[in-house]
């Protein structure tokens, strides 16, 4: 149904976590903060801009003193608010990632995008979220750019991005547009998006999780993805456990403008020597680091920060001697140390 909405990572089955989706089931509604840990640099100030229709609503965070650059940072898919954070789902990984950031005078910017925190679903309602495209992100995170350069002076061509997950896709899609001197891609979709669905889908079958459903589900997967990219649509009889992983007509716009963008080609497109930083986890479950690596080849000519983690799961905590699961998703982990060492090397450079 086009008023129900669902994203990847939004079904019961845990093992998929490909960062999950705005689920709507029958008003539209602003969605909760679900707040932060404090945080030790910098101060945050409430800030609102308009694209769209819509008011979206975010945190600038001021360094202590000057600051000397400016970045955006963009959150992964679904209704991950400013912070990093979803209902239900408690990460911080982005107020964590700008808590860094200003340590080195570097303000940045970050925001609730559509159905998430403060944003809600903007000028969207239940029967219209479907109208909601990757385009449409993209443009909010262009928006999100303008003000970021109103505020600190830093004009777009030289604002740092990072994107976490489906946020580096943004990031490199901002990139394509001419936004950007230098781009952080943690734990990043590193490939065309119905691609990465398709090998997570095909893993929660191995893993028997489906039980008799499995191999129904994985033999419908392949007419749904070409379906998807020869049509625009999805079939309306496909099995209805794919419609619960993402693959229904409210979601169609949005997977379909996405999956058109291959993050490799992209960043063979970014300029030499642009400063890059690119992860991978051992422990992360959505995304493995041999499905990085023709991502971190195509940024060869980059000047390329390739930081490969063995204990941080997905969303950059720091897991240590536990294996990742879905208790890792709802627990405040400590922040990875390898990822702070690395955001902390990376943005030394750019900063103070």
């Amino acid at each position: 149904m086009r008023n129900v909405r669902r994203w990847i990572g939004a079904a019961a089955v845990p093992v998929l976590v490909l960062a999950g989706g705005v689920t709507l089931a029958g008003t539209a509604v602003a969605l909760p903060d679900t707040g932060s840990v404090a945080v030790s640099n910098g101060t945050d100030a409430p800030v609102t801009f308009e694209a769209d229709g819509t008011t979206f609503h975010g945190s600038l965070r001021n360094p202590d003193g000057a600051a000397v650059a400016a970045a955006l940072l963009l959150p992964g898919s679904g209704t991950t608010d400013r912070n990093g954070n979803q209902p239900g789902w408690a990460a911080d990984t982005l107020v964590r990632t700008a808590d860094a950031l200003a340590a080195h005078g570097i303000a940045s910017l970050r925001f609730d995008k559509i159905g998430a925190g403060e944003t809600g679903l903007g000028s969207y309602t239940v029967e219209t979220i479907g109208e909601y495209g990757f385009t449409e992100q993209v443009d909010h995170a262009e928006a999100a750019v303008r003000l970021l350069a109103e505020h600190t002076g830093v004009s777009p061509e030289e604002i740092l991005v990072l994107g976490h997950s489906e946020g580096a896709l943004t990031a490199l899609a901002l990139a394509d547009r001419g936004i950007g001197s230098g781009f952080a891609l943690l734990a990043p979709l590193p490939m065309r998006y119905l691609d990465l669905l398709t090998a997570q889908l095909n893993a929660v079958v191995d893993s028997g999780q489906l039980g008799p459903d499995g191999e129904a589900v994985r033999a419908d997967l392949p007419r749904a993805v070409e379906s998807l990219r020869t049509t625009g649509d999805f079939p309306t009889d496909l099995h209805p456990i794919l419609a619960q992983f993402g693959m229904n007509p409210a979601n169609a716009k949005f997977l379909f403008e996405s999956d058109q963008l291959d993050p490799v080609e992209l960043a063979a497109e970014l300029a030499a020597d642009t400063p890059v930083l690119l992860t991978c986890s051992d422990k992360d479950l959505n995304i493995n680091c041999a499905q990085v690596e023709p991502l971190r080849n195509a940024l060869a000519h980059t000047d390329l920060q390739f930081e490969h983690f063995t204990t941080a799961n997905h969303s950059l905590e720091e897991l240590g001697p536990l294996q990742p699961g879905p208790a890792d998703q709802v627990a405040l982990l400590p922040t990875s140390f390898e990822f702070s060492a690395a955001i902390d090397s990376w943005a030394a450079a750019r900063g103070r």
